[in-house]
């Protein structure tokens, strides 16, 4: 009896080893069988050509510029947006988030909401360099979106924040639609002759410091694909002009971007001194658009090529 209670206990302390060495197992195949079905951890390349790997689906998201907080929201994620910046005001819900700085950001605030990722501008990367590494430094995610100048590049930055918080299909879907509405507005344009094609000067700022939008800009691609002219198409970038310098171009459309941010922009542009010869003031083709659908690259830009269309063109684009 002594002898069978003893193998009795042998045994059990057997199988209660091989329990506890098959359970790391079983926890490893838990843990692969969890990343195949959130897709996590992930490896992002940001604009900055720094690998950033995110272990878990991000559940607390910084954005640092209102066109990276219009994709996550575009991509169903806004409920993780813990911050934001004063400048965010789309959707409306972004409006209720925790403001952390305008043109500088309070990076103390920020670890204080304890994201999981900060989603940083490229066109500021280098000026706020010591603070993204504070919150590197804080074992916070930090992924630079690019600074995006043409749709392709605005989809590259749709992609990689679709990446970056695990929702890869949404986003693949969201430049789909994209293109699908540039595609519908471009074969419209196809309509008009060459010789009726309108020259537009896009006003992105009031007087007295004028800025437009030149050439490698997505305004300027969204004037191309609308079929329309760019006055101001010869120049680089979001160049400042001389008001004399429009007058000699005499577009035949002028269309400001900033009724939004201020009041009575066309009536500013028709009663602008020595512009009563231009064609657009004389034949009152002075337009406003929405300032944020034209010049956020964010996933709106559809709407805002719609919108310039409509206003250049309202007989083709109705």
């Amino acid at each position: 009896m002594k002898k069978l209670l003893m193998l009795m206990m042998a045994a059990a302390m057997i199988l209660a080893g091989c329990g506890t060495e098959a359970q790391p197992e079983k926890k490893e195949s838990e843990k692969t069988a969890q990343e195949q079905k959130t897709g996590f951890p992930v490896t992002v390349k940001d604009a900055i050509d720094e690998e950033v790997v995110i272990e878990d689906k991000p559940e607390r998201i910084i954005s640092l510029i209102p066109s990276n907080t219009e994709i996550v929201y575009a991509l169903e994620n806004g409920e993780a947006i813990v911050g934001v910046t004063d400048f965010d005001n789309y959707p409306e819900d972004a409006m209720s988030k925790e403001k952390i700085g305008g043109m500088e950001f309070n990076i103390e605030k920020m670890i204080s909401l304890k994201p999981d990722l900060v989603l940083a501008p490229g066109s500021t990367a280098d000026t706020v360099k010591e603070g993204l590494q504070q919150l590197k430094d804080a074992g916070i995610d930090v992924v630079v979106v690019n600074d995006a100048q043409s749709f392709e590049e605005v989809y590259q930055s749709i992609e990689l924040i679709g990446k970056a918080i695990g929702e890869t299909e949404k986003a693949d879907e969201l430049v789909e639609n994209m293109k699908n509405s540039f595609a519908e507005l471009k074969k419209k344009a196809e309509t008009i002759k060459p010789e009726e094609q309108k020259t537009v000067f896009v006003e992105v700022s009031p007087a007295s410091e004028i800025y437009t939008a030149g050439k490698n800009t997505f305004i300027n691609e969204m004037l191309e694909l609308i079929g329309a002219k760019n006055a101001a198409g010869d120049m680089e970038g979001w160049p400042k002009v001389d008001p004399e310098a429009i007058v000699e171009r005499n577009p035949d459309v002028v269309v400001t971007t900033y009724g939004y941010y201020t009041e009575k922009p066309v009536e500013q542009v028709l009663a602008r001194q020595g512009w009563n010869n231009v064609k657009a003031v004389k034949e009152q083709q002075v337009y406003d658009v929405h300032s944020d659908l034209v010049t956020r690259s964010g996933p709106r830009l559809a709407e805002g090529a719609e919108e310039l269309a409509k206003a250049i063109y309202p007989d083709i684009f109705k």
